[in-house]
Order: structure tokens, then sequence, then C-alpha cells
């Protein structure tokens, strides 16, 4: 083999390991929203990709969907008297890219993607109702919606949100 074909060889080898390297690559889950929220004053938490501010944490406990409404309708954080259910979209943003964690009252894990924002169990309550008494509710176990009985608050917890002004 010349030494042209050599170095054309060795060239073209190194080209695609970095190229294998790039496209396989992890990226730490803290360097994968560093940045993307941010806690303002208030405490409440800014996601900067979606423009939407979060309360810090869930209601806490066990709430039924017509509760979770009124929850995140009064809620005041900051002053601010706009704060509302959720929709299944929007909870979508917050899911996953953090170590799991165990819920208060649940086995499995939830996965939030900023730590700076306590879910307490896997279901987090929509806006939308569905049919036959159900709601949505959106899983931090699995990254799913499901349909709930709107009666039932196991298990499920209300998390207001708002839009940036």
């Amino acid at each position: 083999m010349t030494l042209q074909k050599h170095y054309v060889n060795n060239t073209f080898t190194s080209i695609f390991l970095i190229f294998l390297c790039i496209c396989f690559a992890e990226v730490p889950p803290s360097q994968a929203t560093e940045g993307r929220f941010t806690k303002l004053e208030n405490g409440a938490i800014k996601d900067g990709k979606s423009g939407l501010i979060w309360a810090p944490q869930d209601n806490g406990a066990s709430i039924i969907w017509s509760q979770a409404i009124i929850y995140c309708e009064n809620y005041s954080l900051g002053g601010h008297n706009d704060w509302r259910i959720p929709t299944s979209d929007e909870l979508a943003t917050l899911y996953g890219n953090t170590p799991k964690i165990k819920g208060n009252d649940y086995q499995q894990t939830i996965d939030v993607a900023t730590p700076l924002i306590t879910i307490t169990a896997p279901w987090v309550w929509t806006a939308k109702r569905g049919p036959k008494n159900k709601a949505i509710a959106f899983g931090f176990n699995y990254g799913t919606t499901r349909r709930l009985h709107r009666g039932s608050g196991g298990n499920r917890r209300a998390l207001p949100v708002r839009s940036a002004p």
C-alpha cells in the first residue's frame, strides 16, 4: 500500500469514528436541561423552551379532577391570578431527562425534566374531560396520557401553570 492510500484510509477511519461518537453520544441529564428552566424571584419556574411558568410543586396530595381545576384556578403564587390547569401537551414538555425519583405514595418512579419542579405522584390531571365521567391525566412514570375516573384521586395531582406575560 502506498503512503498516500494509507493516509486516506486512516483519515477516512478517523472521520468515521468521530461521526459515530457524535451520533451515539448521550447527553448527561443535567446538561440536557441546563439553562432551560429558571427559578423566578417569586419561586415559580419558567421554561425557556415553552415560555410557560410552572408552580414549583404539585398540590402534594391525592385530588379529584374537579378539585384540581379549582386548585389551579385559585393558585396565587407571585400575586398572579391567571394560573390554570395544564393541557396534556404542556405537561409532556416537563417529562424526562432527569434521574427518576420515587413518588410520595407510589412505588414506581417519576421522571420530570427539571429538579426545580416537584411532582409527588405519577399522574397529573389535565384540562381535558373525556366521556363517561373520565378526564385525561398525564403520567410522569411513562410519559403517556390515560383516561381516569374524574371522581378518583389516588396518585393524581394538580400542577398549576400560567402563560408568560
